[in-house]
């Protein structure tokens, strides 16, 4: 039910603007080599992380995966091999901060002057595995005029 005094609080605008998690739909790691739109992003938003979630336990193999965006391939992750303990059921991976050098994307966050969607690469598949993307975004932030 919608709330009935919204609109009448000065500091609605700003709750609008507050960033929120989204999961994106599962990727199958073992489908064929392509590339995977799983989360679209309307025109004017901040996207200001992007995780992986493990929603199936992975054996790489030579897995190779990259997220990225329409501009840039593997701008979020790159070359993701699934090593270092990173295959576990349920375990949140944070590329862009906590990561080997050699999966770090080029940023975590991005504004989109126009819609675009967050895609998966797989370059080289996995053996099994599932995962979702999670994602921090905001959208309708509303503009601060300086004092």
């Amino acid at each position: 039910m919608a709330n009935p005094m919204y609109g009448q609080n000065k500091f609605d605008n700003a709750l609008d603007a507050d960033a929120k998690w989204y999961a994106s739909s599962e990727l199958d790691l073992t489908s064929t080599a392509a590339v995977y739109p799983v989360f679209d992003v309307p025109a004017g938003a901040y996207v200001l992380d992007v995780k992986v979630l493990v929603t199936s336990a992975i054996t790489a193999g030579s897995m190779d995966i990259d997220v990225g965006d329409g501009d840039d391939a593997d701008c979020f992750v790159n070359g993701w091999d699934g090593t270092a303990g990173s295959i576990t059921v349920a375990s949140i991976h944070s590329f862009g901060i906590s990561s080997g050098a050699t999966e770090v994307g080029i940023f975590t966050g991005k504004y989109y002057a126009s819609a675009d969607t967050i895609d998966v690469d797989i370059n080289t598949v996995a053996s099994a595995g599932k995962i979702k993307l999670l994602v921090n975004m905001a959208t309708h932030i509303p503009s601060s005029t300086p004092h």
